[in-house]
């Protein structure tokens, strides 16, 4: 359509806006009236003309122009516009030349900021990613501190675990002590008991025996006095036999019960000999399971120092990921300041050029 509009078609309603109203016309007003042609066109035609007929009023206005022959003014008329033609043609030609480089450099900052899209997408892609490795990261950290917060209760737990049973057997080392010093006083007792008791069994023993060897000497001093009357002595010998047997029967079941008591003291402390061995064989199990708590400790705490390490190593990366995060994002809006900042193409002449030329 812009094609399609020639300068003769837009020099006549110029010519006849300019008889009719007296007004200068603009690109509006001959556009109103050809209903077609682009602003670009439709301008250069207006100027076209404005200068034809600047020079046109100029020669007209000449004193010397008015004394040529009339073949001679149609000549220099048609010279004179011949050359507003050219001079046209060649500003028509600059104009295009001015569009096409005007094109050219728009092509090459859509290109720009295409590519300036382009890499900002990229960029923001790179910072989704990021983002979501950060999250990622913030998410594993979570659950590191989570997990560690449960080593942290669990080896909690294992020390009052470990203050209880190092209570329990210090209760038992105490218990074991004090069982220990009962069973010394008790042995140490009933050893007492069985000495006194066969030192007062042997001094009965031995004041019986010593009864008995002074009134045997003292039937042998009677004995010849015994003689005379042997009858009666016989009977009384044999009556006081009789009782220093029985004597002699009753000093032996003595003797006897305190062998039996001295066995009955030899099995008692055999018994407590044999718990005594068996509280030892349960504080041997305890300080067993004190040196297992201790290493299970020991593993425990190395457990949390190299998930603490872990932690610190994630937080390191998490603390790069947010750096990188950050650059891209510098990145992304130094891109688009670029952008923003670079020139944009020159308008087309357009309604404000003739609105413009009019003033």
């Amino acid at each position: 359509m812009a094609s399609a509009v020639t300068y003769e078609m837009v020099e006549q309603i110029c010519n006849d806006l300019t008889a009719a109203a007296g007004d200068s016309p603009t690109y509006l007003k001959v556009h109103e009236k050809l209903g077609k042609g682009s602003t670009r066109v439709v301008s250069a035609h207006i100027r076209q003309w404005r200068e034809s007929r600047a020079g046109s009023t100029a020669l007209a206005r000449d004193p010397l122009f008015g004394e040529w022959p009339e073949a001679l003014q149609l000549k220099a008329r048609s010279l004179f516009d011949a050359l507003l033609v050219v001079s046209s043609e060649a500003a028509s030609a600059s104009a295009e030349t001015l569009r096409a480089e005007f094109l050219l450099k728009e092509e090459a900052l859509k290109r720009q900021a295409d590519d300036a899209a382009n890499d900002r997408a990229a960029a923001l892609d790179t910072l989704r990613s990021e983002r979501a490795t950060t999250a990622r990261l913030s998410a594993e950290l979570e659950s590191q501190q989570e997990a560690a917060a449960a080593q942290r209760t669990m080896i909690a737990d294992l020390l009052g675990q470990r203050e209880l049973h190092i209570a329990q057997c210090a209760g038992l080392e105490q218990r074991l002590e004090s069982l220990r010093d009962e069973h010394a006083r008790h042995v140490s007792d009933l050893g007492f008991q069985a000495a006194a008791e066969r030192d007062r069994l042997l001094t009965e023993i031995r004041a019986e025996q010593d009864r008995s060897a002074g009134e045997r000497e003292h039937l042998m001093r009677q004995t010849d006095q015994l003689r005379q009357d042997h009858a009666a002595a016989v009977n009384e010998l044999r009556q006081r036999v009789g009782v220093l047997d029985a004597n002699l029967s009753s000093q032996r079941s003595k003797t006897a019960e305190a062998e039996g008591r001295a066995s009955e003291l030899a099995a008692l402390k055999r018994q407590l000999e044999t718990e005594a061995a068996t509280m030892t064989a349960q504080l041997t199990e305890l300080q067993a399971e004190l040196a297992r708590l201790r290493a299970q400790q020991l593993a425990s705490a190395t457990t949390i120092g190299n998930q603490e390490t872990q932690m610190a190593r994630l937080e390191l990366q998490l603390q790069f990921e947010a750096q990188r995060a950050r650059t891209a994002e510098a990145h992304t809006q130094a891109l688009m300041l670029m952008r923003a900042a670079s020139p944009l193409p020159e308008p087309a002449p357009g309604p404000q050029e003739g609105d413009a030329t009019l003033g």
